[in-house]
């Protein structure tokens, strides 16, 4: 049927009937050719053989992954040796490594927040900076923690854009002083 026709004759939905091959050999019936045992022991040794093959497979492929690792963690850690000096070296000559530790250097600087309830309130310091100690009141914490979080890591550290979430860890630290007794 052409497009043509199939749109004067029948819906969008309508169609083409599959061809039938009359050439194909006809699918044996069950009850007309009753299967041997000797063919039941033929297949069930092919297949128990195939079974014994894909374990074989198996087992060689994770003896394989095994020694893929070994051979990476080996070379993990010759790498590991190597640049040390290195970094160590770049660091007192004041230069930037191309090697960087496990944070890159698009990661803001660690920040720990040091959370004490007082009787006002909260009392939230940077760690390390006691020029950052400052009292959020608890007014302001029934209202929203998030909003008190990030105004003061904004005060303190920075906008999120540039420091990253760091509002949300101290949000975090808020709550669990709110929730200790």
């Amino acid at each position: 049927m052409t497009k043509k026709t199939r749109k004067k004759t029948g819906s969008k939905n309508d169609k083409p009937q599959a061809k039938v091959d009359k050439t194909a050999p006809a699918l044996k019936e069950p009850n007309k050719a009753p299967v041997t045992d000797a063919d039941l022991a033929a297949l069930k040794k092919k297949a128990e053989e195939a079974k014994v093959e894909l374990v074989r497979g198996r087992n060689e492929a994770d003896a394989l992954r095994l020694q893929a690792k070994s051979v990476e963690s080996v070379a993990r850690k010759t790498f590991a040796e190597a640049v040390a000096p290195y970094r160590d070296a770049c660091r007192k000559a004041g230069v930037e490594c191309e090697y960087a530790g496990r944070r890159a250097a698009n990661v803001s600087e660690k920040v720990a927040f040091l959370v004490e309830k007082v009787e006002k309130g909260l009392k939230v310091v940077i760690k390390g900076k006691p020029e950052t100690e400052e009292i959020i009141p608890a007014t302001a914490l029934k209202e929203s923690i998030n909003k008190a979080a990030y105004a003061y890591t904004d005060k303190h550290i920075g906008p999120k854009e540039k420091v990253g979430n760091k509002g949300g860890s101290l949000s975090n630290r808020l709550r669990a002083a709110l929730a200790a007794k």
